[in-house]
């Protein structure tokens, strides 16, 4: 009875009691906390190496058909919370020579699709297309001149013709070159109609209904007035390369452009909408094959001599010279 009514050892016991009650808290909350960050971080790194996965698939899709004569180099993947970040360099191979032409990032994730910064493009290349904008060459960040592709629809009234400035370039010096015919030939044509001795790296395939107003206002006669989209750069134009990431010759390179569309209309990425209009204009409503190919231009590397060959060949309407770069 006495340690019952003993109110200072009760006190102890109490206060003892109340330690242990907290300190078993810690110790539940601190453990759950571990749990639940452990389980947090494993399903955080699943779910982003899913939206990775598809961004990179949605990525590499898109460069298969847009972007003439360019590859992407290499991929540096940094993830974060629920998505993360692609840094990537692109590369153009000029006679067998690897040319770093862009320092690029995208950003991924849920609510997130954007173009961190695009170091391929810089001040200097952002034009309406305008042909008023003709009278300035376009370079992108390194200094490199950007290659641009006419229609073969449009009478213009200016247009570039940089084969005529192969006699002021350097003999050692090696380039490529964006040429655009005077129509839609199909792939076999406009490899026959161009010289062997000239490489031939890249080809534009028609992605428009040529009944359609892409100008702006343009006259009956098809005669350009104060129009913007009249010519196309080469980050726009969509096409196939005729070489591998490798910088060797591709092995059905029209088959797998067509089925790179074909997966993109079934990608759920923001440019799902865009391959299928790719579908519908390339191919019809009957689907998009090979034979459904339009060949409206093509790139070309080589060095001045050969190049040369090019020259007063009635079929090529326009062209415009792209990186020029030392052969070693």
């Amino acid at each position: 009875m006495d340690n019952l009514f003993n109110t200072e050892k009760m006190t102890k016991t109490m206060k003892k009691a109340q330690r242990c009650a907290t300190w078993k808290t810690i110790f539940i909350t601190f453990c759950v906390l571990i749990v639940t960050l452990s389980v947090g971080k494993l399903a955080n790194d699943a779910i982003t190496r899913f939206l990775q996965s598809q961004a990179q698939n949605s990525f590499y899709t898109l460069h298969q058909v847009k972007g003439a004569n360019e590859f992407i180099g290499s991929i540096r993947n940094y993830p974060g919370i629920l998505g993360g970040e692609m840094h990537y360099k692109t590369i153009k191979y000029i006679e067998g020579k690897v040319v770093l032409t862009g320092d690029d990032a995208l950003g991924y994730g849920f609510l997130r699709d954007e173009v961190l910064y695009d170091g391929a493009v810089s001040v200097l290349s952002i034009g309406s297309n305008r042909e008023e904008d003709l009278n300035s060459q376009r370079y992108n960040e390194f200094g490199q001149r950007e290659m641009l592709f006419f229609y073969p629809f449009i009478n213009y009234q200016k247009m570039r013709n940089d084969l005529a400035l192969l006699p002021e370039m350097d003999d050692h010096k090696i380039m490529e070159v964006a040429l655009s015919f005077d129509k839609g030939y199909s792939m076999q044509e406009a490899l026959a109609k161009l010289p062997k001795d000239v490489n031939t790296t890249w080809l534009w395939v028609k992605d428009v209904n040529e009944a359609d107003d892409h100008t702006g206002k343009i006259e009956e006669n098809r005669e350009v007035v104060n129009s913007y989209n009249v010519f196309r750069s080469e980050q726009d134009v969509y096409g196939f390369s005729l070489l591998n990431a490798n910088g060797d010759v591709a092995e059905n390179p029209a088959e797998q452009f067509v089925r790179a569309i074909s997966s993109g209309t079934r990608q759920k990425s923001s440019l799902q909408d865009e391959y299928k209009r790719l579908e519908k204009e390339i191919g019809g409503a009957d689907g998009l094959s090979v034979n459904d190919l339009v060949i409206y231009g093509a790139v070309v590397t080589g060095n001045k001599k050969t190049l040369a060959n090019l020259q007063n060949l009635d079929f090529i309407k326009a062209s415009s010279i792209g990186v020029i770069t030392d052969k070693y």
